[in-house]
């Protein structure tokens, strides 16, 4: 740091060579204020209600005195200049205070861009306690990828819609997207058959007009006796299938007395 020693025997030839260096070793102390950076409240600045107290910021690289008063959303620069009487009987403005407080202007600056300036010998301490690197970028993509998620869901989605298999609609929520074909039945009913006799035999199975002959028997025979082991000596086919029936033919290998009946689904083709 510069120095000047006034502690000097025979006069100390003060001037306005000397005052001018102490002048340029004060503005010095305005680099200070980059530790803390731009726009920063150096000291003070306290709030209390709708006011803000005396402080010391920093602006524009210049450490200035901060007046407060009743908060306001803009800050200016305000220079207010003193004059003094020289030798000559003249008057000149040669104090100059500079200082920040509220106000409106060109070169105003918003209240709320000053940020509090942080102790640099806390710094090793924050740093410490900050996540490494890796986990917070782990954390981020796991974040974006449910943020991806959930913008999937329409707005207004609701969490327990009952599918209609019924639904034609496919604005509806209830509706069934790629739903298999449904299997149509054309009659359905049970024959009752009894005993299939000994040879070979013909029924006809009888029901409402079904418009066509182009259809597909579906059926199996029940057995509906005592017993089990007669009633499944019984083969049996269908032919000449009509509109209103078909023949079912049977043929018994056992010779003993049977009880059956036939059920049967009509699937168009």
């Amino acid at each position: 740091m510069n120095t000047i020693n006034f502690n000097q025997v025979g006069g100390f030839p003060l001037s306005t060579t000397i005052l001018a260096k102490l002048q340029t070793a004060f503005s010095l102390f305005n680099a200070l204020g980059n530790i803390v950076g731009e726009l920063t409240i150096i000291s003070g600045c306290d709030v209390a209600g709708t006011n803000v107290g005396n402080g010391v910021v920093y602006i524009n690289g210049e450490v200035l005195e901060f007046r407060g008063g009743l908060a306001q959303t803009k800050v200016i620069i305000k220079e207010d200049a003193e004059s003094l009487l020289f030798e000559n009987g003249n008057s000149y403005p040669v104090v100059k205070t500079r200082y920040a407080t509220f106000g409106t202007g060109v070169g105003a600056i918003n209240w709320v861009d000053f940020k509090r300036g942080y102790q640099t010998k806390n710094l090793l301490g924050a740093l410490a306690l900050k996540a490494d690197d890796s986990i917070v970028t782990a954390i981020a993509d796991a974040v974006a990828l449910m943020l991806e998620k959930l913008n999937t869901i329409e707005q207004g989605a609701e969490k327990n819609v009952q599918p209609n298999w019924s639904q034609a609609d496919d604005t509806k929520d209830d509706f069934i997207k790629n739903k298999p074909s449904t299997i149509s039945c054309l009659a359905k009913g049970t024959f009752n058959i009894g005993d299939a006799i000994t040879a070979d035999s013909l029924r006809t199975v009888t029901f409402a007009d079904v418009g066509t002959n182009n259809y597909m028997v579906v059926g199996c025979m029940v057995s509906t006796g005592s017993n089990f082991d007669a009633d499944n000596d019984v083969i049996w086919m269908v032919r000449e299938k009509g509109n209103t029936s078909f023949k079912l033919t049977l043929r018994e290998v056992s010779g003993v007395v049977q009880n059956l009946s036939f059920e049967y689904m009509l699937i168009p083709l």
